[in-house]
């Protein structure tokens, strides 16, 4: 079978997200030894960069969705199962950093699709799962890592994707969300249940945790390269009223930087 990876990459006004899928290509070349195909637009990719890509997709990307620090492109992921050109495909979002080749075991313990159902931030205690909204399901599922098939199956997890997304609104209105705005992890908890029978696969979640890199949080490469795995995170710790930082190493493993203004050190550290 074919297998290859695919992002999605649609710059904002504050963030350069083409920069970071560029990144995350070159590593899951690198560590996975797969191909990358890249979902753009006209506007977010450079002229001339198609060396980096074993293909591209330009679509005109749906821009009305907002966070608090501005335009959040993030709608269309469903177009992932009808764009992507490989049999299995690994879906990762554009800050999520692969420092090994663990992402291949994805392969190898689902049916036809999976993602994550539990993280855990560094240097914090705990998994903290995050919950849908007070009224529905207790923990939502993560959309930052998605392994595909194509398969009948997983194309209705894809097609109910699209119907959340084009009827958010709807569904913000059922369940209450606690987080405004369309997010892809939202749509896909309830995609997964509603084609599941609003019963749980143990085969659909990848059986680690999803690592975070989280607010408070401080990220830096310990060497400088292309591929780089070595880097210190700082934590920001509050004790008796007074911030107290501590730190910690980590080799080898991959992890998703939610705090987006710590991914300029990242690329340019390799």
């Amino acid at each position: 079978m074919t297998r290859g990876v695919i992002l999605f990459a649609f710059n904002s006004h504050k963030y350069n997200y083409y920069e970071m899928a560029k990144h995350a290509a070159s590593r899951a070349k690198h560590f996975l030894n797969l191909p990358v195909t890249l979902v753009t637009d006209e506007d977010s990719m450079p002229a001339g960069e198609y060396e980096h890509w074993d293909k591209v997709v330009k679509i005109n990307p749906d821009k009305n969705n907002v966070r608090d620090w501005g335009q959040w492109i993030n709608k269309g992921r469903y177009l992932a199962y009808d764009l992507s050109p490989y049999e299995e495909t690994i879906l990762i979002d554009a800050d999520y950093v692969i420092n090994s080749d663990k992402l291949l075991k994805t392969f190898d313990i689902y049916d036809d699709f999976c993602c994550h159902d539990s993280v855990r931030f560094f240097m914090r205690q705990g998994n903290f799962p995050e919950a849908l909204s007070p009224n529905s399901y207790d923990d939502i599922l993560w959309a930052t890592v998605i392994t595909f098939k194509k398969t009948e199956r997983a194309k209705q997890i894809f097609e109910c994707l699209e119907m959340i997304q084009k009827n958010y609104e709807h569904y913000e209105h059922i369940h209450g969300f606690l987080n405004a705005g369309f997010r892809n992890d939202y749509a896909l908890t309830l995609a997964l249940r509603i084609v599941n029978g609003h019963t749980d696969n143990p085969k659909d979640f990848i059986p680690w945790n999803l690592m975070h890199v989280g607010t408070n949080t401080t990220i830096y490469p310990n060497n400088e390269g292309e591929f780089n795995t070595e880097y210190t995170i700082i934590f920001d710790s509050w004790q008796k009223l007074k911030i107290k930082k501590e730190y910690n190493v980590i080799k080898d493993m991959d992890f998703h930087l939610i705090n987006k203004d710590l991914y300029a050190r990242i690329i340019d550290n390799g």
